[in-house]
């Protein structure tokens, strides 16, 4: 499995009822995606208290075909012609646990960690346990940037925390 998630950073003037629509109008088209294991359509907002408003969508793939016949056979195009040319980060993933009830998360976190330079990564810590009040983890890793992200989906708003990413959870599909 493969985690994917692009970035768009937005004015901090920008009426993000724009994307809420965009994503209310389109956000079911990714329902039953070949390959896909679920899309969440992450923003952030600066109103409340993020840096920037953001457009974030995280993708989990469970094989390559389906997240490649998704960037190159057209579906990738619509970002490209709405917001313009952007990279998208992949990463590993370490772990997905996902609860019954995942569907329901309102919120995710993201926390970035780097993995220092060693002579051994025998002992990192890659894994972490999924808490009672998280509906879901998500961990990945990128060894071409040597980052260590935990996505934690929760249903109810959990408190900001220095360092770590909030994001609404617009739509989930599967």
């Amino acid at each position: 499995m493969q985690a994917m998630q692009y970035h768009i950073t937005l004015p901090s003037d920008y009426d993000m009822v724009i994307i809420r629509q965009r994503v209310g109008q389109t956000g079911h088209l990714m329902d039953s995606f070949p390959g896909l294991l679920f899309k969440a359509f992450l923003i952030g907002e600066k109103a409340q208290g993020e840096q920037h408003n953001s457009y974030c969508p995280l993708y989990v793939w469970q094989d390559d075909k389906g997240m490649t016949d998704f960037i190159f056979n057209g579906y990738f195009d619509n970002i490209l012609r709405d917001f313009g040319w952007r990279p998208i980060e992949i990463g590993v993933t370490a772990s997905v646990v996902l609860k019954e009830n995942f569907e329901a998360s309102k919120f995710v976190t993201l926390e970035v960690i780097d993995i220092a330079s060693t002579e051994s990564l025998e002992s990192f810590p890659l894994h972490e346990k999924i808490q009672e009040e998280e509906l879901g983890k998500v961990i990945s890793y990128n060894p071409d940037k040597w980052k260590k992200n935990i996505f934690t989906f929760y249903a109810d708003k959990p408190q900001k925390q220095e360092n770590i990413q909030l994001f609404e959870i617009l739509h989930i599909s599967r």
